[in-house]
């Protein structure tokens, strides 16, 4: 495969993981990293702990997907500094003292990481070192003299950062088979149903997460923090099989869906539950954190490889294209912390000057990197095809290769080609999966056609052919989308794109337009021979809009839009375009000049589009600190 790994992405999405790749992960300066746990920089409270595992996890991955020798040598060395910090005990800490705020925080990242070198190389010393930090962290949290884990951490976040330690210590298990480790993990979750110092009546975390429930009531509503915990027990379910596991995360996610993921596909408002999904046309304090997003993607992605359900594939794709893309600067050198559906986008400010990097700058290329992970994902009678992107793409079934490339231009264009350049020998099923918006998707094997179903896998069953070529046309079309719970404002979408519009593309002056759609026929008044067009009711509204595709080196893909001016009833009706572009190349210079605009209202006064001196609302500053605008010169 090159010098690539299993799978290499091409087109669009390639461009932004070999960015990340190239001026991020692999040009950050992780000494300091390393630093905080030698000089233990967590003793007054502080988080520096979690970088070195944040860092070390999305190095890792870049390795798995590019394995260049100085990429590897990056990672033995940053390895090798941090067992250089291991105590005789085995502990791992950046604290001084057992139990600062964020202690338990920042270890659960180092095992994360140790455990992430040890899947790459399969070194033995590393996993011993694992072991022992685990098993020190064991002997401080059980017994008479322990202190359990819901009893730690921050009380404002009722000790869930702490609590989602949960996670490395079932992978441990998975990789020693060790029953210690399991056992730790199934006593951390029951003692998730008993008071604990922050939480009188218990997190409760499996009770509530239930059909129908409140993501914003449960627990603290700290989305990065609790998505973390039931990540580890969608893990735990899958060692244990054990069905309340499932149940309660695949019902809390359904609930984050439903609730709180906006139309780009992330959530939170100051990094907090909000019923942000009802809430999304407001300019939101701190809107979408970067870690909700990276971790919203995360159990999503892990959702799907367990249930195999095509919903979850299709709430990546969104989160990929949109939220997750908009936050990182273009060259892939560093990211927003917050991302606005309307106001200014801001890059992160560095969040603890001697680490020189935030939550977010460390937590976003982990999403993007985890793209090949469920690109193409395996299913008990074949495989599935998640994502379209130009490439060449390698996975087993049944331990025999299945190699295929693609060609396209999607989501930009809607056809793709996918040509088999090796198959199993054997039957096998092909899924493609097919976007819940393709009400209209042709699938072509020769001179068969299929019409599969929106928001289903077309599922193709055979003993397939070297050489097949695949054609799949989804005949995209502009839509618009009417926000939940407010009949009146709108979005525009291409396919799993969101449009919006930037302050660069559209002026401002003081007058109502109304967007136009393909339902709307002008009348032409022979008394007064005049053209108008008389006021629709919401149900005479269609979902098309008229608008014309535009050529923009900038975007993915643009439209100028028709609105309609309306002055008065039936005099002095024109109409005019506004330009609309994919929701990632809007204000990605991050600059005021550059304002973006995701909701509208019809009809929408045009002298307030787009918010004035929205920067200290996104950032969440109370007021103005020159320091925070360190990074947006980068």
């Amino acid at each position: 495969m090159d010098e690539y790994g299993k799978i290499r992405i091409e087109g669009y999405i390639g461009r932004l993981i070999e960015n990340c790749i190239g001026n991020g992960v692999m040009a950050t300066d992780y000494q300091p990293f390393i630093k905080a746990f030698q000089e233990k920089l967590d003793s007054e409270g502080l988080f520096c702990g979690e970088f070195w595992g944040k860092w070390f996890t999305s190095a890792a991955l870049a390795y798995e997907y590019n394995p260049r020798p100085e990429y590897l040598k990056k990672l033995e060395d940053a390895v090798e500094g941090l067992l250089a910090a291991q105590e005789e005990d085995g502990r791992i800490s950046a604290s001084k003292e057992d139990f600062t705020p964020w202690d338990i925080w920042g270890r659960k990242y180092a095992l994360l990481g140790l455990l992430a070198y040890y899947d790459l190389t399969r070194s033995g010393r590393v996993l011993e070192a694992a072991k022992r930090m685990a098993d020190q962290l064991i002997s401080k949290t059980t017994g008479d003299g322990g202190r359990r884990i819901s009893d730690t951490g921050l009380e404002a976040l009722r000790g869930l950062s702490s609590c989602s330690v949960l996670q490395p210590f079932v992978l441990l298990y998975e990789r020693t088979e060790k029953e210690r480790y399991l056992s730790y993990a199934e006593n951390l979750v029951a003692s998730w149903s008993l008071p604990s110092a922050y939480s009188p009546e218990g997190l409760r975390l499996l009770e509530q997460a239930v059909p129908g429930c409140i993501p914003a009531e449960i627990a603290a509503p700290k989305g990065y923090e609790i998505m973390s915990c039931y990540a580890g027990v969608l893990d735990l379910y899958r060692v244990t099989g054990k069905k309340q596991y499932l149940d309660a995360v695949t019902a809390y996610m359904e609930a984050v869906v439903e609730r709180e993921i906006m139309i780009t596909g992330s959530g939170s408002s100051g990094e907090l539950w909000c019923e942000g999904r009802l809430r999304q046309t407001q300019v939101l304090e701190s809107p979408m954190e970067t870690c909700v997003t990276a971790t919203y993607m995360m159990l999503c992605r892990k959702l799907l490889e367990v249930t195999h359900d095509v919903k979850w594939a299709e709430r990546l794709e969104v989160s990929l294209f949109n939220a997750l893309a908009g936050a990182m600067k273009p060259d892939g050198s560093w990211w927003a912390y917050f991302s606005p559906l309307q106001g200014r986008r801001v890059l992160s400010q560095v969040q603890i000057e001697e680490m020189n990097t935030s939550c977010c700058v460390a937590n976003g290329p982990r999403a993007l990197l985890e793209v090949p992970k469920w690109s193409v994902t395996s299913l008990p009678d074949g495989i599935a095809v998640n994502l379209y992107q130009e490439g060449r793409y390698r996975t087993e079934f049944n331990g025999l290769p299945f190699v295929f490339r693609q060609e396209t231009d999607y989501p930009s264009g809607s056809t793709v080609r996918l040509y088999l350049e090796q198959v199993p020998g054997e039957e096998m099923t092909l899924s493609l999966r097919i976007p819940a918006w393709a009400e209209h998707t042709e699938v072509r094997i020769g001179s068969e056609m299929f019409y599969p179903a929106a928001g289903t896998y077309c599922e193709m069953r055979g003993r397939w052919r070297k050489y097949t070529e695949i054609q799949i046309d989804f005949h995209t079309e502009l839509r618009i989308v009417t926000a939940p719970g407010s009949t009146n404002e709108k979005a525009l979408m291409w396919g799993s794109l969101v449009l919006a519009m930037d302050r660069r593309d559209v002026e401002e002056a003081p007058k109502s337009l109304w967007l136009m759609n393909d339902a709307m026929k002008p009348i032409h008044d022979k008394q007064m021979d005049l053209d108008y067009y008389p006021v629709q009711s919401i149900a005479q509204e269609s979902a098309r809009p008229i608008a014309e595709r535009v050529e923009n080196k900038d975007a993915l893909v643009a439209f100028r839009v028709r609105f309609l001016r309306r002055p008065i009833h039936f005099f002095h009706h024109e109409t005019e375009e506004l330009l609309f572009r994919d929701y990632a190349s809007c204000g990605n210079d991050f600059t005021e000049e550059s304002a973006i605009r995701t909701w509208f209202s019809v009809p929408m006064y045009c002298n307030e589009i787009f918010p004035k001196d929205s920067e200290h609302v996104i950032r969440g500053t109370v007021e103005e600190d020159s320091s925070l605008d360190k990074k947006d010169k980068l």
